[in-house]
């Protein structure tokens, strides 16, 4: 979860040096919320929860792979 976080910051923190592009949380925070729950997916493929189920309570979709 935090690497997802980490490399979310870092891709737009690298956008804004290198393309002049606009500070925007809401994005950041989406692209990390898409890329953790797409990795969360892939490494736990019997997890039986949905990306809006995810979006909605990240906690109990991590509580219930376990």
């Amino acid at each position: 979860m935090w690497i997802s976080i980490i490399w979310g910051i870092w891709n737009h923190r690298n956008r804004i040096i290198f393309n002049n592009a606009v500070v925007d949380p809401v994005e950041i925070f989406a692209l990390v919320q898409v890329k953790a729950w797409a990795w969360v997916s892939y490494k736990f493929p019997k997890s039986n929860f949905s990306y809006s189920d995810w979006c909605i309570n990240v906690y109990e979709c991590l509580k219930s792979i376990y």
